[in-house]
């Protein structure tokens, strides 16, 4: 006797009928591009059905599985999309020294103004932006519960955000 015969298997054809249509508006709403949102669409199945025999949850918390698989693949495409997007075949100068003069100008007014910030905003906007850590992993390189970090980063940004508008930036 195996294992196995304990864990309840999900019956990917009724995850397909009862989640489909939620989870292509689900990708849909968070993806421009309908070819990118249907192929989406497509490997989250792909993976829900590769992982159907391994998944020990609890068979009555399916959507959660579902939609964490949806989100999880959604955030692959932004990561790869950000990652390996195109540079064009011709990379422009800057027209002139002004739009030079302003780029520097907006990243020293961001400096100063992520210096105002207290340091444990500072450090994880810093860590989220910079270093490119999750919320999650900041929250674990700092000894912090994920919430509080969550809230910190909120309160940073905000203040960026109200500091660059107050500045007309």
């Amino acid at each position: 006797m195996s294992d196995s015969v304990d864990v309840p298997c999900l019956d990917c054809e009724r995850i397909w009928f009862d989640y489909k249509d939620r989870v292509e508006r689900y990708v849909f709403s968070h993806v421009s591009q309908k070819e990118d949102a249907q192929d989406l669409v497509s490997t989250i199945f792909t993976r829900i059905v590769q992982s159907a025999s391994t998944y020990r949850g609890n068979p009555a918390h399916v959507s959660s599985f579902v939609y964490t698989t949806a989100h999880n693949i959604v955030i692959d495409y932004y990561r790869c999309k950000k990652s390996f997007s195109e540079m064009p075949e011709t990379v422009e100068a800057a027209d002139s020294v002004e739009e030079d003069y302003f780029t520097q100008s907006s990243l020293d007014f961001l400096a100063d103004s992520l210096a105002l910030l207290p340091i444990f905003e500072r450090d994880i906007i810093v860590l989220h932006y910079y270093k490119g850590f999750s919320l999650r992993k900041v929250a674990d390189k700092m000894h912090k519960s994920y919430g509080k970090v969550k809230m910190a980063h909120r309160r940073g940004l905000d203040f960026l955000k109200a500091r660059f508008k107050e500045f007309g930036m």
